[in-house]
């Protein structure tokens, strides 16, 4: 999902690092992806090296969407956060294995991508429902990281520790499994072309929640993340156009 977000967005390439158990599966899914083969069966140590030079020939890079927790796969995050010098859009089990530890993403150029459950579980902090009472914590936890944080959630909060925005567009229907990983690819791509991480976390908030928007347009209340991709450059139409 991923992935194909980013091309959707218009990303030249985009590389899927994926164990051997399951490359041939992510192949099938779309001649568009190119697929690397990690080493095991779950991303391990011995793939670090292998994922860090994959790394150095994109202009971004996406961890955590379906990763799993296993020992070996929280310890080679670890080390390719750490050892990273490209930007990163961190989500989903990678935020998980970052709020062990802060303080490896600081000095990255990363975006963090979490809801309000891995917000929680990266401060200690539990939320209030409202979106002005958000954006505070948010702002705080992208300034001690010195990082964007893009709390995902009815309404968006983004912040880079100085600035914040609030993003309003989206629906409901959206709290459908895989928009999260939607949004990822989409950050990846702006951040690919603008070098922008702040700016690119806003847009891709406003685009995907566009993206949304026209899915549940056409496919009524019971969307899929999959429908949300196919909006996507509709979304970047209907904005172009005004």
């Amino acid at each position: 999902l991923v992935a194909l977000a980013s091309l959707r967005a218009g990303a030249d390439l985009a590389i899927v690092a994926a164990p051997v158990s399951v490359a041939n599966v992510i192949r099938s899914y779309s001649p568009n992806l190119i697929v690397r083969e990690l080493c095991d069966k779950n991303l391990c140590p011995a793939d670090i090296s292998y994922v860090l030079n994959l790394a150095e020939k994109c202009d971004v890079m996406v961890i955590g969407p379906g990763l799993g927790l296993r020992e070996e796969t929280v310890v080679a995050v670890s080390e390719i956060i750490k050892r990273s010098r490209k930007p990163m859009v961190i989500d989903a089990d990678a935020l998980k294995v970052l709020s062990q530890d802060l303080n490896m993403v600081k000095g990255k150029s990363a975006v963090l991508t979490p809801h309000a459950g891995e917000f929680a579980k990266l401060t200690g902090v539990t939320l209030g429902p409202e979106y002005r009472e958000r954006m505070e914590p948010v702002r705080s936890l992208a300034q001690e990281l010195n990082a964007v944080v893009l709390l995902k959630g009815h309404y968006d909060v983004i912040s880079d520790g100085r600035r914040i925005k609030v993003n309003r567009t989206g629906t409901s229907a959206m709290t459908v499994g895989g928009t999260g990983d939607v949004l990822s690819g989409l950050t990846a791509t702006l951040i690919a072309q603008t070098g922008d991480l702040f700016g690119s976390a806003c847009v891709a908030a406003f685009i995907n929640g566009i993206a949304g928007e026209l899915a549940e347009e056409r496919y009524g209340a019971r969307i899929l993340a999959t429908d949300v991709i196919d909006m996507i450059p509709y979304a970047f139409k209907k904005i172009l156009e005004g």
